[in-house]
């Protein structure tokens, strides 16, 4: 009998091996300040983004998909713990050796990976914190390869004694980096991340946030000029390309048919920057995106912060040319992911998102309706949105009554209509919302 078991072993072996395969692999792609109308399957005029546009067609796309907070920081805290930043004690964007940093104590999307016998990567920006234990490789990821911070923490742009360096896992291996180089260095390390984590029996799940566009912008010199919409044009559509070559090398290894590939961007365009980007003749006051229909950007809590492009393809379990209108959070990614992926252990009882991956494959046209929240780029509650509507009470100046603004975002998506006063029933529904938060 003990021989038959034996004899047994391998075999069972080689099957839970095959049916870790099968699980699909996961690359997650982020933009860094990107606006919702700056792709061409979105509305730009005058960028092209045929990659993109490529994986939207084949895929699915969103015109509903929100982030939780309008800022770099707390957005990329909301997807990687699947809740609202202050939640995580994350609520701003933070500095070299700021005392807010993700705590390692947190479960994470790469946690999650990991606990689904997933190989883990993270190539690009971190700006989750800089100190030991909050860094990648705390959080769930094998390996990493990027800056902590944004590439503006150095002068003239922020005053500050921190030289920045691109990391390898925890070492320092390029000081001062050239930035107009980082989107090559990543997509590189990314091409090849894929072949190396091809060659295992273990899927992978690969995090590529990308330092661009946020300011200051540069591309290599093969790209400048390259689009109709100046510097910030030749960023996207550089992007763009570098988002191909992993596309293009996914088909090569014959993986494109066991791989979600998701893209979308932490914020939308900083079209108000603050004086410290524009002291020199470095950054123009036009180096930023399009909010396409939607009012504010990066920073705000109208939908121009908020709303972003989403592109989720996976042939053979995205149908082709699926679009939804539904509006859901970055908060969403985590549970969504944790379904499509076949994770079978609890998820913790304190996620603030649900699992979207139905309404992403088709098979789900309506989402349950529940609030969404607005936070700020600083994190105050300043909004809630509930099926058609959406509460905003922000404070505008300083020792000010905060004005109380309310739009149907299905009939006003511009939000230029603010009907506070004609339906205070639905006002006062909604600000019950943002006091239970």
């Amino acid at each position: 009998m003990k021989k038959n078991l034996l004899w047994l072993l391998p075999a069972l072996l080689s099957l839970q091996l095959s049916a870790q395969q099968r699980k699909p692999n996961v690359i997650f792609i982020l933009a860094d300040d990107m606006g919702y109308g700056d792709l061409s399957c979105y509305g730009s005029p005058q960028i092209r983004t045929p990659q993109l546009d490529r994986l939207a067609k084949e895929g699915f796309h969103s015109t509903g998909f929100m982030v939780s907070a309008p800022s770099c920081t707390p957005s990329r805290a909301s997807l990687l713990t699947g809740r609202y930043p202050d939640k995580v004690n994350m609520p701003y964007a933070v500095a070299p050796g700021d005392r807010h940093a993700l705590a390692d104590s947190i479960f994470t999307l790469a946690k999650m990976f990991k606990a689904n016998h997933y190989q883990t990567m993270m190539i690009g920006k971190w700006h989750l914190g800089d100190k030991a234990n909050s860094r990648p490789l705390s959080h769930g990821f094998d390996h990493f390869f990027g800056m902590l911070y944004s590439h503006d923490y150095q002068s003239p742009f922020v005053n500050t004694d921190t030289t920045l360096a691109v990391f390898h896992d925890n070492t320092r291996v390029i000081e001062k980096p050239d930035y107009s180089k980082l989107m090559g260095w990543y997509t590189d390390s990314a091409l090849a991340y894929i072949q190396r984590a091809s060659r295992s029996n273990q899927p992978f799940f690969l995090y590529l946030p990308f330092p661009m566009p946020h300011a200051p912008l540069a591309v290599p010199r093969e790209w400048a000029g390259k689009s109709r919409a100046g510097l910030y044009g030749d960023v996207i559509e550089q992007q763009d390309a570098c988002i191909g070559k992993i596309i293009a090398l996914l088909r090569t290894l014959k993986l494109d048919k066991n791989t979600i590939v998701m893209f979308t961007s932490d914020n939308g365009p900083w079209n108000a920057m603050p004086d410290r980007m524009l002291q020199r003749d470095i950054v123009k006051p036009w180096d930023h995106g399009s909010t396409g229909p939607f009012r504010g950007g990066k920073a705000n809590t109208y939908e121009g912060g908020h709303r972003m492009p989403f592109i989720a393809w996976a042939p053979g379990r995205i149908p082709a040319a699926t679009e939804g209108d539904q509006p859901f959070i970055i908060n969403d990614i985590l549970p969504t992911l944790a379904t499509a992926t076949g994770y079978t252990q609890p998820l913790p009882a304190n996620l603030e998102g649900v699992n979207c991956w139905g309404h992403i494959t088709g098979r789900q046209p309506r989402l349950p309706e529940r609030p969404l929240f607005y936070l700020s780029a600083v994190g105050k509650l300043e909004g809630v949105r509930q099926g058609d509507w959406k509460l905003r009470i922000a404070t505008v100046e300083k020792d000010k009554t905060p004005e109380v603004e309310l739009y149907n975002l299905t009939l006003d998506n511009s939000e230029k209509h603010n009907v506070a006063g004609k339906y205070p029933e639905i006002v006062s529904t909604l600000k019950q919302l943002m006091d239970k938060y």
